[in-house]
């Protein structure tokens, strides 16, 4: 088990947001104090490091961005 790390104030605030868009990620706590060890989505278990490298790195697409994509050709699509 890695040793628990004290979050910054920019890091929970970050977390704190990312969680409120996707309520499908929750913190694994650990300890009397209840560090923050990783976090959950489905069956999948993230650390912290990846969790901070996920939100740092997401790509915002833009819905104005979408509705300009072309739909799918569907004409060649099999009865």
């Amino acid at each position: 088990m890695k040793t628990p790390k004290a979050m910054q104030a920019g890091q929970i605030e970050k977390f704190a947001s990312y969680l409120e868009e996707h309520p499908g990620f929750w913190p694994e706590l650990r300890g009397e104090d209840a560090y923050v060890y990783g976090f959950h989505v489905g069956e999948c278990f993230l650390s912290v490091e990846d969790m901070e490298r996920l939100i740092t790195t997401r790509v915002d697409v833009p819905l104005t961005a979408l509705l300009r994509t072309a739909p799918p050709d569907l004409s060649n699509r099999r009865p």
